[in-house]
């Protein structure tokens, strides 16, 4: 009998045999800050007057405080503006006085006013004039931009309405549904000259816990699945790359860090009625009239996909506009029968939109986008990275709703106002990926614009250790018939 030689069974001497077979994947501590944004009785019997309302107590405050900051002390760079006007009464000497009420402001005295934004389009879409219409005309197509030059702003509180002017107002956004300040004079004409414009301030921002370690959070959103069959082999990919298979021992390392994917929005394709139902086969129901079947294998194949990956990291799942769910914001989290596979794993968080949590210390705030889509067609820049920063400056997540985007009519708090500073903002399915830093009074905050995957192949990294943040981009392979 011959003798096994023992180096049969010692450790390989193989350069790949350094680095271990088997990675730990990072993990987080992690709170959820969604119970905000969940609506416990829903109720619509309630005017949306009392969501504006408000909005305007709770800011008010805020922006109050930054104005005083800004201009109580009458600052000379502003003073030189104001006593450029005729007839205005301004002392360098004394401090800008603040106007409780739009109301009560007197001609020709400098002053500044806390209220409520409104501007008035004429191109904006009003439901009143589609219902007076004539029946037979036949509707314009919409327009991507409702912007135009007889656009006009309006401060307004409580007691009434002012109308604001000045070459100040064409270097700020502004939107229906914005709190904020306005510095100037009040003209003869009953309008109120703008000289300066300010918005809320912040509480000092928690700073971001120090660490050795590198830990990322994965951003996805736009999956779109079902939309397209040759999509899959970018969903595949995607999939293999959020659970360490794809690449070698180096990639697989920096794959073990991903602590979390966010899915923000958007996740499944539009349901489609199925061809028969489209020709009008559908089944009458028990109340006569006719019932739709939609294809569902979008659906099997989302949960089948977010399966496997909470199999081997943390997920979160947000709905979006195309998903199934409230369209109203915000958006009750997908139900569990919906996704049941994905469900009984206890790695995944049915998330609402907007969502808002914590990951080793870090805040994070984000939406599935429909508030930036919304603020796009009222604003005349086409920069969707410099509307996300005008956002957390105003303190607010969705200042166009209840105006022009839908949301739950709530009668005593707004929860779309941004009570604490994140340290990431986010904001899912983009035209194209974005990114910057966001500077405030309180801190600042790293914004992120999430593209559509299944438009750009592109999903959003972000380093929890120096908030860093960069694209990682899927490509089909060559088509080789």
């Amino acid at each position: 009998m011959e003798t096994v030689d023992d180096s049969l069974l010692s450790t390989p001497t193989h350069r790949d045999s350094q680095n271990p077979k088997f990675l730990t994947r990072q993990s987080t501590t992690y709170n959820s800050y969604d119970e905000d944004f969940r609506v416990k009785e829903r109720t619509y019997t309630q005017q949306y007057a009392g969501l504006y309302f408000s909005r305007l107590v709770i800011l008010r405050k805020r922006v109050l405080n930054a104005a005083i900051a800004r201009w109580g002390t009458g600052e000379s760079r502003f003073l030189s503006r104001i006593q450029s006007f005729p007839e205005t009464n301004a002392r360098s000497e004394a401090p800008t006085p603040h106007v409780p009420r739009v109301l009560d402001v007197q001609t020709a005295e400098v002053c500044f006013v806390v209220g409520t934004v409104y501007v008035d389009m004429p191109l904006k879409p009003n439901i009143l004039d589609e219902v007076t219409a004539e029946h037979w005309i036949v509707a314009p197509p919409p327009r991507e931009k409702y912007t135009s030059e007889n656009d006009e702003v309006v401060l307004e509180d409580e007691s009434g309405r002012l109308k604001l002017t000045g070459k100040v107002l064409r270097n700020h956004i502004l939107v229906t549904g914005v709190i904020a300040a306005f510095l100037g004079v009040e003209s003869n004409s009953g309008e109120f000259e703008v000289i300066d414009v300010c918005y809320a301030s912040w509480d000092p921002q928690p700073p971001i816990p120090t660490t050795a370690d590198d830990k990322y959070v994965a951003f996805v959103s736009g999956l779109s699945v079902g939309e397209d069959s040759a999509f899959d082999l970018r969903l595949q990919l995607l999939v293999d790359f959020l659970a360490g298979e794809l690449g070698g021992s180096e990639d697989q390392s920096v794959n073990s860090k991903f602590a979390r994917v966010v899915f923000a929005g958007n996740s499944v394709a539009k349901l489609k009625p199925l061809e028969d139902d489209k020709k009008g086969g559908g089944s009458k129901n028990k109340y006569g009239t006719e019932s739709i079947s939609y294809n569902t294998e979008p659906l099997q194949l989302l949960d089948t996909l977010l399966a496997s990956t909470s199999s081997s990291v943390d997920i979160d799942v947000m709905p979006g506009d195309t998903d199934p769910a409230n369209c109203s914001l915000p958006q009750q989290p997908i139900h569990f029968a919906i996704l049941p596979n994905a469900s009984r794993h206890s790695s995944v968080n049915h998330c609402t939109n907007p969502h808002s949590f914590e990951a080793d210390g870090v805040r994070f705030l984000g939406t599935s986008g429909q508030t930036l889509d919304d603020i796009y067609r009222f604003v005349e820049t086409d920069d969707r990275l410099e509307m996300a920063q005008r956002t957390v400056k105003w303190a607010h997540l969705a200042p166009t709703a209840p105006d022009t985007l839908y949301c739950y009519p709530y009668k005593d708090t707004d929860p779309f106002v941004i009570k604490h500073l994140p340290h990431v903002y986010f904001v899912g399915n983009q035209p194209a990926f974005e990114t910057s830093m966001t500077k405030v009074s309180g801190g600042q905050t790293r914004v992120i614009l999430v593209p559509s995957f299944a438009t750009t192949g592109c999903i959003a990294l972000l380093n929890l250790r120096t908030l860093e943040c960069m694209p990682v981009y899927f490509k089909n392979l060559p088509n080789l018939d």
